[in-house]
């Protein structure tokens, strides 16, 4: 999806919709916010749910660079200043790779939709992710901003 008019709409959890509503007020009518407008005071309620990634060499890899408290605690661990391609053999990464990848080529957000979490033993739980594009020249994406929350199986459904 990366369709900005009604992207909100599409998407199921409040955490999300609150950290794009930030994104959206900041990019103010440009493809995307530099990284620098995305600010912790803004997104309060939300920030434990979002994280920040640099674009390497265009989108040939990418960076992590923060992550929020409640997306540390469903990985694991950190994974600051790792690049995204050291992390090998996994379905969720290789997901994440693609979500990355088509927001920096369509220069726009994209959402994975609400579905069983493919991390190691999260399986019992269904995940919503989205990824938002960051600008700081105002044509390339620099940098990915985005929004992810979590929840038991079956238990959050999107409305209809």
């Amino acid at each position: 999806m990366n369709d900005t008019a009604d992207f909100a709409q599409k998407l199921t959890s409040d955490k999300l919709k609150a950290a794009y509503a930030v994104w959206d007020a900041a990019r103010a009518g440009r493809i995307a916010p530099r990284r620098d407008e995305i600010v912790p005071a803004n997104l309060r309620g939300v920030l434990t749910f979002t994280y920040v990634l640099d674009v390497v060499d265009a989108g040939k890899d990418f960076r992590f660079r923060f992550a929020g408290d409640r997306i540390i605690q469903f990985m694991g661990r950190r994974y600051a200043g790792e690049l995204l391609s050291e992390q090998t053999n996994s379905i969720f990464f290789d997901n994440m790779r693609q979500m990355f990848s088509a927001c920096v080529a369509a220069r726009a957000p994209i959402t994975s939709g609400v579905r069983q979490a493919t991390y190691p033993g999260k399986d019992f739980l269904e995940v919503e992710a989205m990824v938002l594009p960051l600008s700081d020249n105002g044509c390339d994406v620099t940098h990915l901003f985005g929004a992810f929350e979590s929840w038991q199986l079956g238990t959050h459904s999107p409305p209809r």
